[in-house]
């Protein structure tokens, strides 16, 4: 990606998390979730990191740690 699309894509969250407040303070909480969402892929994109990825991360944070030690 190139910095012009990256500096406009880093734009836009300010952006989109006042229109989330906006969604949330209104009630709107599904809405709120789904401009979180669009967040989220936006902060994937700039750092380049893939859904396989963050699926590995997120697997790796759900691990039991005393489940671990009882597997030894």
């Amino acid at each position: 990606m190139d910095e012009f699309s990256a500096r406009r894509l880093r734009n836009l969250i300010p952006q989109l998390v006042e229109q989330r407040h906006i969604a949330v303070s209104a009630g709107a909480s599904f809405a709120g979730h789904l401009i979180e969402l669009a967040i989220m892929q936006i902060r994937l994109t700039l750092h380049d990191i893939s859904e396989d990825e963050l699926l590995e991360f997120c697997n790796a944070l759900t691990v039991d740690p005393v489940e671990d030690k009882r597997a030894d």
